[in-house]
């Protein structure tokens, strides 16, 4: 079923008869959003970034979080971004995080929702076997918190080896839970073969990567005094959807850092865009990932 769910895709090809890779627009709250290239620069920031995905029209809108299950979408609020991605002439895929049994309830009113064929990103390895035996029709793809790896930006260079990625850990569980694509985050030591040898279709995530996340949010519990400050558990109001906070360090650190509600990114240095563009140029990233929405 995984196979017949990505048979339709990378169908566009550029003058030297690779694969233009697709685009997928991330969005926590489904809304309009720009393309051009004065658009990408208010929300990502960087000039270089801009230009490029300005180029690049989107394929695939992803609806809702990896990272917190307080911000999985209501039924209504999918359905409603269902249709925008029609009228955009985009796929849909459904951004999954870590599960508990409440998310297991949650995902078994919103699967239904979906398209056939629709995509649902994987992070925790339940959710992959929950939708494999229930919504056969769907896509899972393993996402990048599946994909693990060290990414903390303190790192000495020194470190390089020790902390790169290797998919074949991973891969017996991909094709047994039926997943076709997998997902990653850009390593901080990456270099000209680190795209080279991925064993299937990979989407990659710029220009921010995920760091660490948990279960505690520490932007929504900054206001907060008494037992409840920085516990797991408490009401969330949503935080982080509005604030986020960067991170410094006194020695100071290479790649600026970013905490977003449960979760720490960092944004990616000058080099790692590099071999992302020389990677997509290639053909090995078949899919670029990015934030439709600023930090």
């Amino acid at each position: 079923m995984a196979e017949a769910a990505f048979a339709v895709e990378q169908t566009a090809r550029t003058e030297h008869g690779r694969c233009r890779p697709e685009l997928a627009v991330a969005l926590v709250s489904p809304g309009s959003f720009g393309t051009s290239r004065a658009d990408w620069l208010a929300t990502l920031g960087d000039p270089d970034l801009a230009a490029w995905l300005s180029e690049f029209t989107p394929t695939h809108l992803y609806l809702g979080s990896e990272f917190c299950e307080h911000l999985l979408l209501t039924a209504p609020k999918l359905k409603k971004a269902i249709e925008q991605a029609r009228e955009m002439d985009c796929r849909v895929a459904l951004l999954t995080p870590i599960a508990s049994p409440q998310v297991i309830r949650n995902l078994a009113k919103l699967l239904p929702c979906l398209p056939d064929g629709s995509e649902v990103i994987v992070n925790d390895w339940g959710v992959g076997y929950f939708v494999k035996q229930h919504f056969a029709k769907l896509g899972p793809v393993g996402g990048r918190l599946l994909c693990r790896m060290m990414k903390d930006p303190r790192l000495p260079a020194g470190a390089s080896t020790a902390f790169s990625f290797d998919p074949r850990r991973s891969a017996a569980m991909f094709k047994r839970l039926g997943m076709g694509r997998m997902e990653m985050d850009v390593p901080i030591f990456a270099d000209e073969g680190t795209f080279a040898s991925l064993p299937m279709p990979t989407s990659v995530h710029v220009p921010f990567s995920c760091v660490a996340k948990g279960r505690m949010c520490k932007v929504g519990s900054t206001g907060i005094h008494g037992p409840e400050r920085f516990a797991v558990g408490r009401a969330c109001k949503k935080e982080c959807l509005k604030v986020s906070a960067e991170l410094q360090r006194p020695a100071g650190v290479g790649q600026q850092t970013y905490q977003l509600g449960n979760t720490m990114l960092s944004r990616h240095s000058k080099e790692m865009f590099e071999i992302v563009k020389a990677a997509v140029a290639q053909g090995f990233i078949s899919r670029i990932i990015v934030p439709g929405e600023a930090l």
